[in-house]
């Protein structure tokens, strides 16, 4: 019977043979303590497989499960397990641990590879909204809003356009930082068609200005401004 209990790590990663997955089922149908073990298992693997919306490589999964049939004893009947299943279990409780931290780790380099396109950005500049001591404040016309500025303490900023019409290819947007004594010093040049940015800034903010210049930026505003944000 103790024998039975060590096998949910293998039955919950598939690596029992039909004869063995048979009779495991058939000790697990009446065996309260490994269908709560195994519960738990799938539980762990799938909370953290779908919360990461992201699939695993088919090829994670069979390297795991290669690494174990690598490294478990021949298959000896039911009766002999004795021996076997005290150093196999484990070995099936890491794997399945393997699977599930390989599928985290897969996420988790798709978001550090995601956060230099707009998607990446827009996400951090939402966080970066409800940090403490943030400065957000929006670019708005006539017309309405036409982006927004996040600005954190530690001088990580942020431009997401919204509704800015394209330029001709001779010309850019360019996002400036106002500053008390009056200065407008360049932020960045966002080219004809913004898509959300990234910039940095330490010091004295009394507001930020978004203007159209020459292609390539300049480093005065010649004065065509699309908006004013005072803060």
């Amino acid at each position: 019977m103790d024998d039975m209990h060590d096998l949910v790590g293998a039955y919950a990663v598939d690596a029992l043979d039909d004869q063995e997955r048979e009779a495991y089922e058939t000790h697990l149908a009446g065996c309260d303590q490994c269908l709560a073990e195994l519960a738990r298992l799938r539980e762990s693997a799938t909370v953290l497989a779908t919360s990461a919306s992201v699939a695993p490589p088919p090829e994670l999964k069979d390297r795991v499960m290669a690494e174990i049939h690598s490294e478990a004893a021949p298959v000896v009947p039911m009766k002999s397990r004795r021996s076997r299943w005290p150093s196999w279990a484990p070995l099936a409780v890491a794997a399945l641990a393997a699977f599930v931290l390989g599928v985290v780790a897969v996420v988790q380099t798709v978001a550090r590879n995601d956060l230099s396109g707009p998607a990446g950005v827009v996400a951090a500049a939402e966080a970066a909204a409800n940090d403490p001591g943030s400065i957000v404040t929006d670019f708005e016309t006539d017309d309405g809003v036409v982006g927004q500025v996040v600005l954190t303490a530690d001088g990580e900023g942020f431009l997401i356009p919204s509704d800015l019409d394209p330029l001709d290819e001779a010309r850019t947007y360019q996002l400036w930082v106002l500053t008390p004594d009056e200065q407008a010093i360049s932020a960045g040049v966002l080219g004809n068609d913004p898509a959300p940015s990234r910039f940095t800034w330490s010091g004295d903010v009394a507001g930020f200005a978004l203007t159209r210049e020459v292609a390539g930026g300049v480093e005065s505003t010649a004065g065509d401004v699309v908006s004013v944000a005072e803060l």
